[in-house]
């Protein structure tokens, strides 16, 4: 279980009951301009963090970079095929084949990337591979095999152009430093795990590659949760930057939405619902 999985268990209600949605301070869109092209939703959304950590590593050589979970998929499954001969994945075995397959893609991706950020040219052989790559995350995030061999529909590629072209020039220029799916150190593994998509400088941001514009519970409760565990990296890392805003980034719409984080820091219920979410980490992993 991660950040994530708490929070759709039902501690999602207990972050909107403590501080409460501001609905008041959010407008929504119905302008989706890089609408999908086909029903992998989950997938895109995915590759499209890859891209845009691509795009900003291209732009910003001195981002922060530590892990790609693709990767760590990788060793996941290695480390198991040394000991078992095989991972026993939610859906099937992967075995050396599979692993074979997996190490062949990063070893690709890694080098196209490396051109991409090197020349700037976007190629379609870089985004089938991006998504392909994308596709072992839910080994480490869900324990599922999605076979990274199989065929990359051209629609994906195209939504992947449409999405990539939003991307805001505030992002492209900033002079601030960059975290590109920063962890938080021993406080991540308080909750499981837990890594948001960026942090530019004093902004942290989460990224909604979804069909709708909204803030809902579960939006809300997350970058609650964020802030609640990038506060607790501080009181051990003083490195972490010290987070003054919270964003949640549309790329379906180009729009970046954010809120000052005394929002949730100064609200009188913030330390109950930290302790809470911390003791109930520590209750599942027995850290603390």
């Amino acid at each position: 279980m991660s950040l994530t999985s708490i929070m759709k268990s039902g501690f999602s209600k207990e972050v909107v009951k403590a501080i409460a949605t501001p609905f008041f301070k959010f407008e929504s869109s119905k302008d989706c301009i890089a609408c999908p092209k086909t029903k992998n939703y989950s997938l895109i959304g995915t590759a499209f963090d890859y891209l845009l950590r691509s795009e900003l590593r291209r732009l910003h050589p001195n981002a922060i970079e530590k892990s790609l979970i693709a990767e760590n998929s990788i060793d996941l499954v290695n480390g198991h095929v040394q000991i078992e001969g095989y991972f026993s994945a939610k859906n099937q075995k992967i075995g050396k084949k599979e692993l074979r397959s997996m190490k062949d893609v990063a070893k690709k991706y890694r080098e196209e990337r490396t051109q991409f950020i090197e020349n700037g040219v976007l190629k379609n052989s870089f985004l089938e591979t991006t998504i392909k790559f994308a596709r072992m995350d839910v080994v480490f995030r869900a324990g599922v095999y999605d076979d990274v061999e199989k065929e990359v529909d051209f629609l994906d590629i195209e939504d992947m152009k449409a999405l990539y072209n939003l991307v805001p020039n505030n992002f492209k220029n900033s002079s601030s430093l960059i975290m590109l799916d920063p962890a938080f150190g021993s406080a991540s593994m308080m909750v499981g795990g837990a890594d948001v998509d960026l942090i530019i400088g004093d902004t942290m941001i989460d990224i909604k590659t979804t069909k709708e514009m909204k803030l809902d519970e579960y939006f809300w409760s997350q970058i609650v949760g964020y802030s609640i565990l990038a506060n607790k990296a501080r009181e051990t890392e003083t490195s972490f930057p010290v987070i003054k805003k919270l964003g949640l980034y549309f790329s379906r719409y180009g729009k970046l939405w954010e809120i000052d984080a005394d929002y949730v820091y100064k609200n009188p219920n913030y330390e109950e619902l930290k302790r809470k979410l911390i003791e109930a980490g520590s209750k599942l992993f027995s850290i603390g």
